[in-house]
């Protein structure tokens, strides 16, 4: 199995840069590239689906929410820009776990590197674990990367982020 093409998905979190930073590592070593994936939670499904579904949603707060999570998306992108492996950006709507997997098998993803925020008990019960949904359906090998891991390898990359803003 060759390595090419990996993704990477963010929520943005440290355990999400983190994950980011293996990656990179990782295409480095292997020749290959990083699609940078953000899976936009949209205001307008969430929340006008609720119990009696009336809400008010000013006009403009999707498109501000989505240009954030854009510029967020492009921070990343710009923080390994010297030198690095080639990297790309996608900001996608849906369901997030199903979202992932279908943009894992469109553009040919051969691993799929992520952080799982550790949830348990009753939180993962109720929540589940997008990762976990994640390895049961996706096309290729996942690799996921656990919070105290993230925990210890964030600094590595924070100071790199914040020297772009």
């Amino acid at each position: 199995m060759q390595i090419r093409r990996i993704l990477v998905p963010t929520d943005f979190s440290d355990a999400s840069d983190t994950a980011l930073a293996h990656a990179r590592e990782l295409a480095a070593t292997l020749g290959a590239s990083v699609r940078i994936v953000h899976v936009f939670d949209d205001p307008y499904v969430t929340l006008t689906m609720a119990a009696d579904g009336q809400m008010f949603l000013p006009p403009d707060l999707r498109a501000s929410l989505m240009q954030d999570a854009d510029a967020r998306l492009r921070q990343r992108l710009q923080a390994a820009a010297r030198g690095g492996p080639r990297e790309e950006t996608a900001l996608l709507t849906g369901p997030v776990a199903a979202t992932l997997v279908e943009d894992a098998e469109a553009h040919a993803i051969d691993l799929i590197l992520m952080a799982t925020h550790g949830r348990g008990g009753m939180a993962h019960l109720l929540l589940g674990s997008v990762a976990e949904r994640v390895v049961r359906t996706a096309p290729c090998p996942v690799m996921t990367v656990r919070p105290r891991a993230a925990e210890e390898r964030a600094p590595a990359l924070a100071p790199a982020a914040a020297a772009q803003v």
